[in-house]
């Protein structure tokens, strides 16, 4: 929540600044029609200075800015209180959990009303786990102002983020550094490939084949995520060549022969393009049972949905600290990330602590017989 606290320290500040400089005047202004473009930090005659500046400000800014400052402040307020309740469960759980990637910054000097720093968006960065639909109506607007009266220092994209990477794929809310969008070519390519013969694919009957759903570009890339998305030095050394894991050697079956795999002596052996084809082809038999072995091998078999063919892609039983099998957990986190890329969605999965042995109780000493 660093940036809402920024927001809110600059909000406070302009309110304070702003009041004393233009005082009535902004208010006055508040039904004036506003200059989309204008930037209210030109100097100009007959404007308000800014205390110790030497910059002035339109009034109809401030008139903009007033009612948003007093529910910025609040909105950080009740946001701040749900991030410290999460922040005190994850560790009474154990969970040491990575936050969202920060990526680039670009910092909006507003010239004596304090600073606003944005990500490589263009938008104010905040945890929107934190902040709910309706709150982020305020924040949506803040940003309109800053666009407004700021043009030549936002950076806002046009692209919405679902479609902002290469090839038209999803840039996902904290994962936003180059190194997650590689692999967009390649998904994008694939993945039209898969859609267009899904039989040989699948290594199933056309009548198998017409039952799959399309496979999206999103939900390869939100997968190849779950799997190496993390920042330390093995998930890195795999988003590069193996992204979704499917050559490893702990985890070897026959049926990846038949992906056209070779038993690897060590991680991440082989090339990008030929991993993440014959995942896209294991996930795909995934979805017509546990073995991943062509659908052709189950005749009357069907595909049992994406969703699944995840969860059978990982498999782990082990139970999590929610209280769920781990592949469903492993699941459900890759439809909540593909399906929408504006939600933050942690890569961390934590294993339900284990159970202390139940001691024994005490058996209580026999008395001896009694003698005859």
């Amino acid at each position: 929540m660093c940036a809402m606290k920024h927001m809110t320290v600059f909000l406070t500040l302009a309110v304070a600044g702003l009041l004393g400089a233009v005082g009535a005047e902004a208010i006055q202004a508040r039904s004036a029609p506003g200059r989309s473009g204008v930037s209210p930090l030109r100097p100009q005659q007959r404007r308000p200075v800014l205390p110790g500046g030497r910059m002035t400000i339109d009034p109809r800014a401030v008139a903009e800015l007033l009612p948003l400052a007093l529910e910025a402040a609040d909105i950080f307020e009740r946001a701040t209180a749900r991030e410290a309740k999460h922040a005190a469960e994850l560790r009474r759980r154990g969970i040491a959990e990575v936050p969202p990637e920060r990526g680039a910054r670009h910092t909006v000097n507003t010239a004596g009303l304090g600073k606003l720093v944005f990500d490589d968006r263009g938008e104010i960065y905040i945890d929107r786990r934190f902040v709910t639909d309706e709150e982020m109506k305020t924040v949506y607007a803040i940003e309109r102002w800053i666009a407004k009266w700021f043009p030549d220092k936002t950076k806002k994209r046009k692209i919405p983020r679902a479609k902002a990477g290469g090839a038209g794929l999803p840039v996902f809310r904290g994962f936003e550094s180059a190194r997650y969008q590689r692999h967009d070519a390649l998904i994008a390519r694939l993945t039209a490939e898969f859609n267009a013969n899904k039989a040989a694919w699948c290594g199933g009957s056309p009548a198998q084949a017409a039952k799959i759903p399309s496979l999206s570009p999103a939900q390869v890339k939100a997968h190849m995520i779950e799997e190496s998305g993390g920042n330390g030095p093995r998930s890195k050394a795999a988003w590069a060549t193996d992204p979704l894991q499917v050559n490893v050697p702990g985890d070897w079956g026959e049926e990846k022969k038949l992906l056209g795999l070779n038993k690897p002596a060590k991680r991440n052996e082989g090339t990008a393009e030929a991993n993440v084809r014959a995942a896209i082809k294991y996930l795909s038999r995934k979805g017509f049972g546990v073995s991943g072995r062509p659908a052709a091998t189950r005749p009357d078999g069907t595909f049992d949905g994406w969703r699944e063919a995840c969860r059978r892609y990982n498999g782990r039983r082990d139970r999590t600290d929610s209280d769920r099998y781990y592949s469903d957990e492993y699941a459900d986190k890759i439809q909540r990330r593909a399906a929408n890329p504006d939600l933050f969605v942690p890569v961390e999965i934590k294993l339900a602590a284990p159970k202390e042995p139940q001691s024994q109780p005490a058996v209580a000493p026999q008395k001896p017989s009694d003698p005859a």
